[in-house]
């Protein structure tokens, strides 16, 4: 049975605010395996990392993530998050600059599609991924099948994870022998470890979100679970550093 791989949720947002250069920094620092992180497209075609729909929770701006144009989402502030007071100066972060911490640390990046413009903007964020030499250390991963379908159309050998709160087994497979190479992405929630392994057995590698805590990950982790989404578990027991920028 393959070891399993754990995945700093947004970075190590338990130790620096969530998507931003000292989380995934963090995350780099104390061991974990992967990353996960949010992308957005802005009007002129930069792609850049956050969660929300919004930036009104995390900056000192409002309004839509996709309306912003590049230069004017780069002007905002990151004034929220765990520890927010140890980081001041934080912007909203490039994909690129995400994928360089990935590259420094050996980790692997779970980029999660979010939202785009145009079709182009899909072709530009899997040419730039593919530029800096990263489609054989990342994985794509997204809600909407359609997209991964659009990925798997442009790259045949990019990994590819679809994101499913409700899993529908039938569905599923079917959408896995389409997409491959590609995996199940599932909230643990609506999964049991018996699942796992029956998924394992059919030959489809599992990943979960988001545990964050051991005694709930072991379970899955027995059953053979591929991936581990997490805030808190890192692979081994050993605190983390602070990011010095």
């Amino acid at each position: 049975m393959k070891a399993t791989k754990f995945i700093a949720h947004r970075g190590f947002s338990m130790q620096a605010p969530e998507n931003t250069t000292a989380s995934f920094e963090l995350a780099g620092r104390t061991g974990f395996w992967g990353i996960e992180c949010d992308t957005y497209c802005t009007t002129d075609g930069r792609w850049v990392v956050h969660h929300d729909r919004t930036v009104d929770r995390m900056t000192d701006g409002t309004g839509k993530v996709k309306d912003f144009a590049f230069e004017d989402i780069r002007r905002l502030n990151i004034v929220s998050g765990y520890r927010i007071e140890e980081y001041p100066g934080l912007r909203i972060p490039t994909l690129e600059e995400v994928l360089e911490i990935c590259r420094a640390h050996g980790m692997h990046a779970f980029i999660e599609i979010e939202e785009y413009h145009r079709d182009a903007d899909l072709e530009e964020l899997v040419r730039l991924v593919g530029e800096r030499g990263m489609l054989g250390q990342c994985s794509f991963i997204a809600f909407n099948a359609d997209d991964l379908k659009k990925v798997r159309a442009l790259d045949r050998r990019v990994p590819l994870g679809f994101l499913s709160a409700e899993p529908s087994r039938e569905a599923d497979l079917a959408l896995m022998e389409e997409l491959q190479p590609a995996f199940l992405d599932y909230d643990y929630r609506r999964l049991t470890p018996e699942d796992v392994r029956e998924l394992t057995a059919a030959g489809v590698d599992v990943s979960i979100w988001t545990v964050n805590s051991r005694g709930e990950a072991l379970p899955f982790i027995e059953a053979g679970v591929a991936y581990v989404t997490t805030d808190t578990i890192l692979e081994e027991e050993s605190p983390p550093a602070r990011f010095e920028s």
